[in-house]
């Protein structure tokens, strides 16, 4: 057994020991230098003879494909780009680490089941530090994750900088207090420090795409910009967790256009040609009422609010296409197909009766990705997401289709204050996670998978991670189960539904006094 996680895909384990402890001296192509730093930074140098590695990039090879050749004198690479390369170095890492320097003798032939292996982190609700995200960044490439989401907008806080638009982090990024806390909570990265995000996770072959999710989820940006609401009013950023009734106007022309002119400007700090609109959570009741969604419903003919939603989407999916970007929404209304097909669906509410709508999706020629909530949701308490259920779970949901293009895990935060609460939600599911994406269904083994669980832990320890949860804690009992996810839905405590139909009702008393005055 090799501890490496996820598991190669093919791997053949020889006789004898090749002894690394003196370090490597790695021959590579130009091109593999950074990589190369970075692998020689994992380890000091020790004393005795260090072990050759040469290294060959062989086009004929597969994309983030590699071969690695350990013999007790020395190991070779092939691989067939820059991306196989680091994810070799990634695999040899690890079983230094668990051998202590001394490296099994074996032929590995690896390569990624999926192309799309993600992970999303949620700096909306909680703002991280620049240097806690590239921390994140660096999990990745362990995990040999290549797609980082990054969830930059909110109801609780806006956290990229616009130059056109510089209330929203100047007023937009902080907000009063928290869900369970007295204190204020704010931050914002400026379009450098993003570029420079941008540059680090290009560094370890990991592209970034990132989330402006509208129409819903946008009180932090209303309470900059009243105009962009229905009925122009004056909110806060949102203190608690919970779906916000008081969206984008749909109706107002300033709304596309402020929209549009934000998405030129991230677009020029994310290059990877993606941009993911949100969509889901953006409950219509303004729009009801508002006479300027109903104005433009009526103009163009369409059936109702949620037309209305799949337009907005549309002329916005439009814009990015110009610009070369594809754009992207979770499935939420769109699960019926009012989406525009050449808009990729991350899928997180997956239920049976709506897998055949999905597949029928794909067939139409849409692109998407498997972001169902359970198992995939790190945030969600380990009884709901119990490590097991994360590792086997079935990534094609209903059955294999070329347009089923990977996965992601998702770390949302409003119930993840810190960093050691992050990685207690984080590890060790990502690591189950990772090798449902890469590993072939038939070649995964969950009791082998906990075989190679120590030597994981180990690594993950050895590399900063805060806080690492056991593979009991990981698959909670019961008993412990109930009283844990008891615990976690505290949150619905502070849910704003009693407040929403307060006013809800403010909302429309306001809606009629300006249709009567109107009239």
């Amino acid at each position: 057994m090799l501890n490496i996680i996820p598991k190669p895909f093919k791997a053949l384990e020889r006789e004898g020991k090749a002894d690394a402890r003196g370090g490597y001296e790695i021959f590579a192509p130009e091109k593999c230098k950074r990589d190369t730093l970075r692998f020689y930074s994992y380890f000091p140098e020790g004393k005795g003879t260090k072990l050759k590695v040469n290294v060959t990039l062989d086009d004929s090879l597969a994309r983030e494909s590699y071969l690695l050749d350990i013999s007790d004198g020395a190991i070779s690479i092939a691989a067939g780009d820059a991306a196989g390369y680091a994810y070799a170095l990634e695999s040899l890492r690890q079983l230094h680490v668990a051998g202590g320097g001394l490296l099994p003798c074996a032929l590995i032939e690896d390569k990624p089941r999926f192309s799309h292996r993600g992970f999303m982190l949620d700096v909306g609700r909680y703002f991280m530090p620049l240097d806690e995200v590239k921390k994140f960044v660096d999990f990745m490439l362990m995990h040999k994750l290549n797609v980082f989401h990054l969830h930059l907008t909110e109801d609780q806080g806006w956290r990229v900088e616009i130059k056109k638009y510089p209330l929203l982090t100047k007023l937009g990024s902080r907000r009063s207090h928290t869900n369970f806390g007295i204190r204020p909570h704010g931050g914002f990265y400026t379009q450098a420090q993003l570029k420079e995000l941008v540059s680090y996770c290009h560094e370890r072959h990991i592209a970034v795409i990132p989330e402006i999710d509208m129409p819903g989820h946008m009180q932090a940006a209303i309470h900059c910009y009243p105009q962009l609401s229905c009925f122009d009013r004056k909110l806060p950023v949102a203190t608690h967790w919970g779906v916000k009734h008081d969206i984008l106007c749909a109706g107002k022309d300033f709304t596309l256009q402020f929209v549009c002119d934000v998405l030129d400007e991230i677009v020029e700090i994310f290059p990877d040609g993606f941009v993911h609109l949100g969509g889901d959570e953006a409950p219509k009741m303004r729009w009801k009422l508002c006479p300027h969604c109903q104005k433009r419903i009526k103009d163009l003919g369409l059936k109702d609010e949620n037309q209305l939603q799949a337009h907005f989407i549309s002329q916005v999916k439009d814009h990015l296409k110009l610009k070369g970007v594809r754009a992207m929404t979770w499935n939420e209304d769109e699960i019926s197909g009012k989406a525009p097909v050449d808009v990729t669906w991350t899928i997180w509410n997956v239920t049976e009766k709506e897998l055949h709508k999905m597949y029928a999706e794909m067939e139409r020629g849409r692109e998407v990705v498997n972001c169902s909530s359970v198992p995939n949701y790190l945030d969600l308490t380990y009884n709901k997401c119990p490590l097991k259920a994360v590792y086997t779970q079935p990534v094609d949901i209903c059955k294999p289709h070329p347009l089923m293009k990977g996965a992601e895990a998702s770390l949302w935060t409003e119930q993840v204050p810190n960093i050691r609460r992050a990685h207690f939600k984080t590890f060790p599911r990502l690591g189950a996670f990772a090798e449902a994406v890469w590993t072939p269904d038939l070649m995964r083994n969950y009791d082998e998978f906990l075989a190679r669980m120590p030597a994981y832990i180990r690594l993950l320890k050895a590399n900063g991670v805060k806080k690492v949860t056991s593979v009991k804690r990981a698959n909670p009992g019961k008993v412990f189960g109930f009283f844990e996810q008891l615990w976690f839905e505290k949150v619905q405590l502070c849910w704003h539904g009693l407040h929403n139909l307060i006013d809800d009702a403010k909302v429309a008393k306001l809606a009629k006094k300006r249709l009567d005055k109107n009239e």
